[in-house]
């Protein structure tokens, strides 16, 4: 405690009862001037003053020395509690938030990891080549077809791709043509997106088998008279019983019979139906024009039909 202290304390006590100087000289029997020379930090009470100016005060000895009531040190401790309350509390509020937010990365990264899990194994980006089973136009929209490990893999054909000028044979050596394809599919459903579709250089030339049964003739196509056979025969790689299930190729033409040279002439394919389970001629419509119905190998699309 300096005089300073002490004579700023003196002071600010001598206001608040409302007192003068000399109003508080008086209760002490000593001079205003006195008075003065505490206040403005000049000298020290006299030693056998302090009691009796602390009692003026409404003050014990040992506060009016250490410059401060009670209730204001309470004050200021409490003060001092509640900031080291307030400054835990934020510090628990800051590691609760740093504790969520830590969770919520973690559970962000296991969200998107076992996203890119899902989605690597639904979703196949590849380049591949395949042979095309089937060109179909729905609506406006084009599609190929090709095989998937035992299934039809249905592709939508993006702008990029020509599609008619995609041909399922080769016109001059007569084996199916072999694409490469830049395509997008689903594992699940089988079925995707193609952006490019470009011919190689490779031909399939057919089954495994050359067996042809008894041919068959009705009215088809606006033909008077079309011919069919199935043909080709040969294990499906994929069918259960393996080994048990046979395909073949349907082959529909129309010919005519020389009765001078005593043979058929003119022979002319107008559909060949490949890797097919079976096939029938039938005014399945009702409109007195026969169609093909093709029992096919796809599960995905187990008929087709041709009219």
């Amino acid at each position: 405690m300096t005089k300073e202290q002490l004579g700023a304390f003196i002071a600010k006590n001598r206001r608040n009862q409302n007192m003068t100087q000399r109003n508080l000289a008086e209760r002490l029997h000593i001079t205003d001037k006195a008075v003065s020379k505490w206040e403005r930090g000049l000298s020290y009470p006299d030693v056998t003053l302090l009691e009796p100016l602390a009692k003026v005060f409404g003050l014990g000895v040992e506060e009016l020395v250490a410059c401060r009531r009670a209730e204001e040190k309470l004050r200021e401790e409490q003060s001092v509690k509640n900031i080291l309350e307030i400054s835990r509390e934020n510090r628990q509020s800051e590691q609760r938030k740093m504790m969520v937010r830590a969770a919520l990365s973690a559970l962000v990264i296991v969200g998107l990891a076992l996203l890119v899990g899902w989605y690597s194994a639904t979703f196949v980006h590849e380049r591949r080549e395949n042979l095309i089973f089937l060109k179909e136009t729905v609506g406006d929209v084009n599609y190929l077809y090709v095989e998937e490990g035992g299934h039809l893999l249905r592709l939508k054909c993006e702008d990029s791709v020509d599609f008619d000028a995609i041909e399922l044979t080769d016109p001059q050596l007569g084996g199916k043509l072999v694409y490469q394809l830049d395509c997008r599919w689903n594992q699940k459903t089988y079925e995707g997106t193609v952006h490019a579709c470009e011919e190689t250089e490779f031909r399939n030339l057919g089954g495994l088998m050359d067996v042809t049964f008894e041919m068959e003739s009705v009215p088809l196509f606006g033909h008077s008279q079309v011919y069919y056979t199935s043909e080709d025969y040969y294990p499906d790689p994929y069918g259960e019983p393996r080994g048990k299930i046979y395909l073949c190729n349907y082959r529909f033409w129309t010919e005519t019979w020389d009765e001078s040279a005593n043979e058929w002439v003119n022979k002319k394919t107008v559909l060949l139906v490949e890797d097919c389970l079976t096939a029938t001629v039938k005014d399945i419509d009702q409109d007195r024009e026969n169609e093909v119905i093709v029992r096919t190998r796809w599960p995905e699309k187990p008929y087709a039909v041709y009219d």
